[in-house]
């Protein structure tokens, strides 16, 4: 059975994702349309990325189809349930995984994780803004 998942931080990677969850397969549209975008979501950094409830705004976002394997193994990467809660959320009509983190203290991310995050919107071909305007604090 599958399910799909929204990453919105290291987890763009495509060739990381491929690592921690071979099964994992990225898609990059839905009847016809181009997915990268999470509307009413705000990315954040609690030294490693988070999306926060913020109505105005929106996040870019990589959507895959998972496994029960792969959401196995996002379990140990994402440390859930001590690091990220899981949520499901709707999104295109149905019910998607979104890992959310639980400590809201503002850390800023390592040069090394913003790195990996910069590969993952180039695989995604996602606007690099919201990230440039967040990693810094």
């Amino acid at each position: 059975m599958t399910k799909l998942y929204i990453s919105y931080g290291s987890n763009l990677n495509i060739n990381m994702m491929k690592k921690r969850c071979p099964n994992a397969r990225p898609i990059f549209q839905f009847k016809g349309k181009k997915i990268n975008e999470l509307k009413h979501w705000k990315l954040r950094f609690y030294r490693y990325a988070n999306i926060v409830h913020s109505r105005n705004n929106k996040v870019p976002i990589g959507l895959w189809k998972i496994t029960k394997k792969c959401e196995v193994d996002l379990d140990k990467y994402e440390q859930f349930p001590k690091i990220y809660k899981k949520k499901y959320i709707s999104f295109l009509s149905k019910k998607v995984l979104v890992y959310v983190m639980r400590n809201k203290k503002k850390i800023k991310p390592t040069k090394k994780y913003i790195k990996e995050m910069l590969k993952g919107y180039k695989d995604f071909g996602l606007n690099k803004n919201e990230l440039e305007k967040n990693k810094n604090l």
